[in-house]
């Protein structure tokens, strides 16, 4: 879809300008200290703006999932909101029946009766044989068990990496997961188990072969497991099993004194799986299942959000690149003092807030002007006006033609900044949750200069800024200079 601007727009890389007339104004004021402790001074202000972003993650409770009947209705309707508005605003999408149907299948699969079990673990942890136990000796519950066995996980080899993607989606889709390992956890172990957990998985953790082990030693590694998970699991879920046990030399001791060898196999252990498992389908039955369905409601929502950015992002790169352009005419036309770019960047908001518009997010002028101080200062503090030109002023230097122009620099930089500073608010945009029109909204301003950080970094490429220098040399010296040589 092409997009119409109704007026021009001066764009000064949202607050780039800003950010060069402070970085002149710093030069100057610094001019006596010299450029190290300048430069020292930028490094050190953007460390710190880095550090005090970083956000703590938010725990999902110990023990049981937190899912109830609400959170997945509303989920739902979020869901339902997505495609309907990519429906409204890509009405020929190939994927609006695709999501439909698989939207339906969410709705169908929250309400079925069965529970669904994964078994899960390493290499011969015992999954065989205990789906065997389970499968022949029934646990009590009021729903139907349906037990899945997945491949091995931590395998290596050609196969491995298909093997662990089968296994993870099949423990994401059940309601519940039993993760047998033979000893300690080692890390890769850990880490599985958590990223069930924080997906709001059930798990239970079993020590399974615990017959192979002396009891002190049984306890204490039974112990130090649930030590080990004690963030993430309670302590009753993580309980020891034997499933298979291995027969035992046994040695007995005749009337004459003679001694007589047999192999005797003690008995299966599944007992404490068996009463944990009856107590979690008795009183959890409902919320694992509300569980499962949240996940897969949020994969239906994910694929359509891509689906509904993917259309916007094509509506919002144009207009990116038209004023990316327009503001380096404007530099390139106006090469003289910084303050003059700081008065074209006064109406620079106007892109936020056409950007807002295509993404159904309404901003007022006042807060376009803040994300685009608030960029401007990030831009600053962590160099990157600097960087930018220098590059610049580099790649032209390959070409006589070009490099004698006057502002060319500042109008080429200005152009790639100005980029980045869109793509910026598009990837801010994208990760936002709404997706109809609502009143005014706040910015989340370091939320936004994290971004900007990260696109920065995803763009930096010599190869990149070479496309936009060449571009930049046709648009602004469109009948005396040639870009080959760049």
């Amino acid at each position: 879809m092409a997009v119409q601007l109704q007026r021009p727009l001066l764009i000064g890389g949202l607050g780039l300008t800003l950010g060069l007339w402070g970085l002149d104004s710093v030069s100057h004021s610094l001019s006596g200290v010299g450029d190290l402790f300048t430069l020292g001074a930028i490094a050190a202000g953007g460390g710190y703006w880095w550090y005090s972003q970083r956000n703590s993650q938010k725990q999902v409770p110990i023990g049981n999932v937190n899912i109830d009947r609400s959170t997945l209705d509303r989920s739902l309707s979020q869901v339902e909101l997505v495609v309907k508005q990519l429906t409204v605003e890509s009405p020929n999408s190939p994927q609006i029946e695709q999501l439909r149907q698989q939207l339906t299948q969410v709705q169908t699969n929250s309400t079925r009766l069965d529970r669904q079990i994964a078994i899960t673990g390493g290499q011969r942890v015992g999954k065989s044989s205990l789906m065997k136990l389970l499968t022949t000796e029934p646990v009590p519950s009021a729903a139907p068990l349906k037990y899945i066995k997945t491949p091995a996980l931590f395998t290596s080899g050609a196969e491995s990496n298909s093997a662990e993607l089968t296994a993870r989606k099949l423990a994401l889709n059940a309601d519940l997961v039993l993760f047998l390992t033979s000893g300690d956890l080692t890390a890769t172990e850990y880490k599985y188990i958590s990223e069930l957990h924080q997906a709001h998985q059930r798990v239970l953790l079993l020590l399974n072969q615990a017959d192979r082990l002396l009891p002190d030693e049984r306890n204490l590694i039974l112990q130090k497991l649930q030590s080990t998970v004690a963030g993430t699991l309670a302590a009753s879920d993580v309980v020891a099993t034997s499933t298979a046990p291995a027969p035992v030399k046994v040695r007995k001791i005749q009337t004459d004194g003679s001694s007589i060898e047999t192999l005797e196999t003690s008995p299966v252990d599944i007992a404490s799986l068996n009463k944990q498992l009856t107590n979690i389908l008795a009183t959890e039955g409902d919320k694992i299942l509300w569980a499962t369905t949240y996940r897969q409601v949020a994969g239906v929502q994910t694929a359509a959000k891509i689906a509904l950015n993917n259309v916007r992002r094509d509506r919002a790169l144009p207009l990116i690149e038209q004023n990316q352009w327009i503001v380096a005419a404007a530099a390139f036309a106006n090469p003289l003092p910084a303050l003059d770019l700081v008065a074209t960047a006064a109406v620079n908001a106007q892109m936020v807030i056409d950007l807002g518009a295509i993404y159904q997010q309404k901003f007022s002028f006042e807060q376009a002007q803040a994300a685009a101080g608030a960029m401007g200062s990030v831009m600053l503090k962590l160099g990157l006006v600097e960087l930018c030109t220098q590059t610049v002023a580099g790649l032209l230097k390959t070409n006589a033609i070009t490099f004698v122009a006057g502002g060319l620099v500042q109008g080429l930089s200005a152009a790639y900044l100005t980029r980045i500073a869109g793509l910026t608010l598009v990837e801010y945009l994208e990760a936002q949750d709404l997706v109809a029109p609502e009143p005014t909204r706040a910015w989340n301003l370091d939320l936004l200069g994290t971004t900007l950080q990260t696109v920065f970094q995803a763009n930096q490429r010599v190869a990149y800024m070479q496309t936009v220098v060449k571009q930049g040399i046709e648009r602004l010296l469109p009948d005396g200079a040639t870009a080959e040589a760049i």
